[in-house]
């Protein structure tokens, strides 16, 4: 459906595909952030149980989880939704056999599954809290899920990193086989201490305001904690008030729980059995996040992923900039990225500046659009991090970390686009004998060669890094482009490297010679 010819109230349907369960939330929305749920579903497929095992969906999982998307569709169809979204997780990107088992949820529902990365499901996460809860100053958001745990770093709101971790539940309980008891509890803490949190570690000596849990585990020690006498095998509640879960009474009652079977505590406790034996590591990864924090308590506001995909499907049926919106949260991430590695970022901002007055210049030599002037921003204002690493071939340090960190909102080939434009600021040009430049798709090359070309004459115009250079007025004659520079004080260094460095592949992409003219 054509989003401008929407009109609310509209009727929406999301839909988490888990490792430990499928689940459906219906919704109304009156416009794309005010909405009421209509209904809650939670189906008790664990797709983790096999795939972690044999990494694939063996085929009595694959037919429970069909018939439990048969039941979404009659339940989406009662309820005249108009437009619904459906996302997978880890248990299914990990599944050999992921391929057939879309098809046949396509075919025999009509259910179109989007495979999703960690980075995504920690947005849709935030997005479905914010909603909920007022977050101020430095906020974690903490989901875990079967198959892994999704860490969401936010200022005012606002996302800077995400992180995503193998660290789910039902994977957990896999890794460490038969223990039971007490030696589980010991196990499982000995795993979170060996694990490596980046951006916890990051984090260490700043204060953080506030922590957030969601995941189906920590609403349910919540519920324990606060003794609200709500049964877990009782219909949900629709909506539920948040619950502050202290960390001195979350490993009390992680504690209790260890020394249970699982068929002693979904007794005592009135839990579902596919909860029983899963909430033990879910509490164990909660309350070592909570501690490597340095927060007292978890706040529990009973959303999660479903409730961001529907506010995420609402936005977009209303028109409402989900395309700005998340522009906006994936250059704070890149922002947040740059602070962390970057020992120059007054010279990277400034740069980044001066790549996108050139590419907005340039619109009619390059022809690219505001995806790629998006990726240039980032490449630019991320082009030095390699010097955390080293100074000499820190062009090469930064492709590696930009490579291995996941930046919110891009997908992992554009994620590739910009650490190799990063790569190639500097030294040798893009060359297919390189592996990382080889690798990429033929559309994807040549937007690393336009781009590094604009990043390498915008990062000669501050060799020195003092900008000097204040902006530039470009023209195109001929063969040759004239670079008018606003500037302070002398920039001899800078009109060196343009003539000698920053032209070269410039020259070579776009068949224009770069040349500066400088006045005061």
């Amino acid at each position: 459906m054509r989003a401008d010819k929407t009109r609310f109230p509209i009727r929406c349907a999301g839909m988490d595909v888990g490792s430990n369960a499928l689940r459906l939330a219906i919704a109304e929305f009156k416009s794309p952030t005010h909405y009421r749920i209509l209904e809650r579903k939670r189906v008790p497929v664990r797709l983790g149980q096999s795939v972690f095992k044999t990494s694939r969906i063996d085929p009595d999982t694959l037919d429970k989880a069909l018939d439990a998307f048969r039941e979404f569709r009659a339940m989406m169809k009662q309820y005249d939704v108009v437009l619904h979204r459906a996302v997978a997780t880890s248990a299914t990107r990990e599944a050999k056999n992921r391929g057939s088992f879309l098809e046949r949820v396509h075919t025999e529902t009509g259910i179109d599954l989007e495979l999703i990365e960690g980075t995504e499901e920690a947005r849709l996460v935030a997005l479905g809290v914010r909603e909920k809860v007022t977050l101020r100053g430095t906020a974690l958001i903490v989901d875990v899920g079967g198959g892994s745990a999704e860490l969401a770093l936010l200022q005012k709101g606002q996302i800077l990193l995400v992180e995503s971790h193998d660290l789910g539940t039902v994977r957990l309980l896999e890794q460490v086989g038969s223990a039971t008891g007490h030696k589980l509890l010991r196990i499982l803490r000995e795993r979170l201490r060996a694990s490596r949190f980046p951006m916890l570690e990051s984090l260490r000596g700043h204060r953080m305001s506030q922590m957030v849990g969601t995941g189906g585990n920590i609403e349910a020690l919540a519920t324990l904690v606060a003794g609200s006498g709500k049964s877990e095998t009782q219909k949900d509640d629709l909506e539920r008030k948040p619950v502050a879960v202290p960390l001195g009474r979350l490993k009390k009652l992680v504690e209790e729980l260890a020394g249970m079977e699982p068929e002693q505590r979904a007794k005592k406790y009135d839990l579902r059995p596919d909860r029983a034996d899963v909430i033990v590591p879910a509490g164990v990864i909660f309350e070592h996040i909570t501690k490597r924090a340095g927060v007292r308590q978890i706040m529990v506001p009973f959303v999660g992923l479903v409730d961001g995909v529907l506010l995420d499907l609402a936005r977009v049926a209303g028109a409402e900039g989900k395309k700005e919106l998340e522009t906006s949260q994936t250059l704070n991430a890149a922002h947040a990225v740059m602070k962390k590695y970057d020992p120059d970022p007054k010279h990277s901002r400034h740069v980044a500046s001066l790549a996108l007055s050139l590419f907005d210049q340039l619109k009619d030599v390059h022809r690219l659009g505001k995806r790629e002037r998006l990726l240039l921003e980032i490449a630019a204002l991320l082009h030095e991090v390699g010097n955390f690493i080293s100074g000499p071939g820190h062009h090469r340090h930064a492709h590696y970390i930009i490579s291995e960190t996941p930046i919110l909102g891009l997908n992992d080939e554009e994620v590739q686009v910009v650490a190799n434009v990063a790569r190639y600021h500097r030294k040798a040009p893009p060359d297919p004998g390189h592996e990382n430049y080889a690798a990429l798709s033929e559309r994807a090359r040549d937007q690393v060669r336009a781009l590094a070309a604009i990043l390498r004459l915008a990062d000669a115009l501050d060799h020195d890094h003092r900008q000097h250079v204040l902006g530039v007025s470009a023209k195109t004659k001929d063969s040759q482009l004239t670079l008018k520079a606003r500037t302070r004080g002398d920039v001899t260094l800078d009109e060196w490297s343009v003539g000698e460095k920053g032209g070269d592949l410039f020259k070579q992409e776009f068949a224009l010679k770069p040349v500066l003219k400088t006045h005061a």
